[in-house]
């Protein structure tokens, strides 16, 4: 019997729109040196280079570099790369555990000539974060503008390199930060964020370039080598077609008791203090058309209407194929009807093509405006499916 997704109907796909949500030294690992996004560059605003312009027999004579290695735990041990008029500012550091999650674990300056420094601190995070996201929500708590990104692709998630302009008017700071990732025994993982300021005035060429290198040679000692505050779950089906991916583990599994031999489809779902913070929904179809497909949004777009979430229709735009897909096919929409003290909401569909395999996952979260921690641990989730997922037809 040919089973069209279409006459299958809403209700049979199982969406259940009501539940979405609710109100041995190894060498230093360090920014990757390839796969990543296109830097935003405008020539108005203060440099951001992003290729060294010191021949490498000159970097020894220039700039020399500081392991921290005081940290009980060695997977917290890192290296900073600064000029050699730099120096170690002394002090107490406190150590980085869940009760103090946040600590200065690293700091050096100028010892002569225009006033700047580079401090390291360490972040013990629970949920499974993206660098670039973690330190976004840190900037804007921090009130910092961002004059200049550029994104490295890695297993754990994008890493960030960051120019931005902060502080008190009269003693604002040019900053360049950088966010590393490492698992913690502890559970969850460790970020370490690199922040390379001065004032605004000395934000010089040279002082551009002295930042590069303290951001590009920043590096663990004894990296862990996972790169996930959690462990993953994997998923495998054989049926309609083999399929496998992986998710956190804090994610919860539902799958459709009307999986058969044509159609597949299962439900992630996150809940955070009590509260559910995501839905990611992943369908596998055979024998179904493009157009089937689009439609299949249509109709989960309006099972939401009935839990009042409204959102735009989806626009559809071709992305970079991956792994054994042919096509992709991707849309944003945001929620239209959030008002009040209402949480905005967005959506995230992917149509994926394998041979007359097609793939729809769905990602419902709230916006990063509205919950900008919700956001980031859904949005984080969702990357991992699809990065893992493969279908053989």
């Amino acid at each position: 019997m040919n089973h069209s997704l279409i006459r299958l109907g809403v209700k049979q796909l199982f969406i259940l729109a009501a539940t979405v949500l609710c109100s041995c030294e190894s060498a230093p690992t360090t920014l990757p040196k390839t796969t990543m996004s296109t830097p935003s560059v405008r020539p108005e605003l203060p440099p951001f280079p992003t290729v060294p312009p010191y021949a490498k027999a000159d970097i020894p004579k220039l700039f020399g570099s500081l392991d921290y290695e005081q940290d009980p735990d060695s997977a917290l041990h890192f290296r900073i790369l600064m000029p050699l008029q730099w120096g170690q500012v002394p002090g107490t550091r406190h150590l980085v555990t869940p009760s103090h999650p946040f600590e200065l674990r690293g700091h050096v300056k100028t010892m002569t000539g225009p006033e700047a420094e580079i401090k390291v601190y360490i972040a013990y995070v629970t949920q499974e974060l993206a660098p670039r996201d973690w330190l976004a929500m840190y900037l804007q708590t921090q009130g910092e503008r961002v004059l200049h990104e550029r994104y490295f692709a890695q297993e754990g998630g994008e890493i960030p390199d960051v120019l931005t302009v902060g502080g008190k008017k009269g003693v604002e700071r040019i900053s360049r930060w950088t966010v590393l990732k490492d698992w913690a025994k502890t559970g969850g993982a460790h970020h370490f964020m690199v922040q390379a300021s001065t004032p605004v005035p000395n934000y010089s060429p040279e002082m551009a370039n002295v930042f590069l290198m303290a951001i590009g040679n920043f590096g663990l000692l004894h990296p862990t080598k996972w790169h996930y505050a959690e462990q993953l779950r994997t998923l495998v089906r054989a049926v309609p077609a083999k399929i496998s991916t992986v998710f956190p583990l804090s994610w919860q599994q539902q799958e459709n008791p009307l999986s058969d031999e044509h159609f597949y489809q299962v439900k992630l779902t996150k809940d955070l203090n009590g509260h559910r913070i995501g839905l990611i929904n992943l369908m596998l179809t055979a024998n179904q058309t493009e157009t089937d497909l689009r439609r299949l949004e249509e109709e989960s777009r309006t099972a939401y209407q009935t839990e009042q979430l409204e959102f735009a229709p989806a626009v559809f735009k071709a992305e970079p194929a991956f792994g054994a897909f042919q096509q992709v096919l991707a849309a944003r929409t945001p929620q239209t009807n959030a008002a009040g003290d209402m949480l905005a909401q967005e959506r995230v569909v992917v149509l994926a093509r394998a041979g007359t395999m097609w793939v729809y996952l769905e990602n419902v979260r709230y916006s990063q405006k509205a919950a900008p921690l919700e956001w980031a641990i859904s949005k984080r989730a969702f990357e991992i499916v699809q990065e893992h997922l493969v279908v053989k037809p």
